[in-house]
């Protein structure tokens, strides 16, 4: 699916309570994109938003953000577990983002987003990405654990 008719997907759903439930007290989640070379997985901070979303920030010029950008397709795992969850990142605006803005900084702030203008600005100036991960249609169906 590309990444533009993710954006506009009003299907998207929150992830499963099961999944969001055992991401109690972690700090980082194992994070996986993918492009036609290959997967990649790298270690992230993130933020479980009401009603089951994770949100990710993330520098606009890294190799995840480009593979977002084409591909959607996401992929957790709680590390130490075997519990995984497959879904799809959109890009969040700085509307989605305001109302939950003392839980994002509170988790974003060692990435720099320590207020809410911080984050306004990094959001706006397109120079960091911040993702709604969620349930698209056909994502999310392998679970484990």
């Amino acid at each position: 699916m590309p990444a533009e008719a993710a954006r506009a997907d009003p299907e998207l759903r929150p992830l499963p309570k099961a999944f969001l439930d055992q991401l109690d007290n972690q700090e980082e989640l194992l994070v996986s994109s993918r492009d036609q070379a290959g997967r990649g997985t790298v270690r992230m901070w993130f933020a479980v938003v009401p009603p089951g979303y994770v949100y990710l920030l993330t520098p606009a010029i890294t190799l995840k953000a480009e593979r977002w950008r084409h591909d959607p397709w996401v992929r957790f795992q709680i590390p130490g577990s075997l519990s995984d969850q497959e879904g799809v990142a959109v890009e969040a605006t700085w509307e989605e983002a305001a109302p939950h803005l003392d839980l994002l900084t509170s988790r974003f702030a060692m990435a720099g987003a320590a207020t809410g203008e911080a984050l306004r600005w990094m959001i706006e100036d397109g120079s960091r990405r911040l993702l709604k991960v969620g349930l698209g249609s056909g994502a999310g169906s392998e679970s484990v654990g």
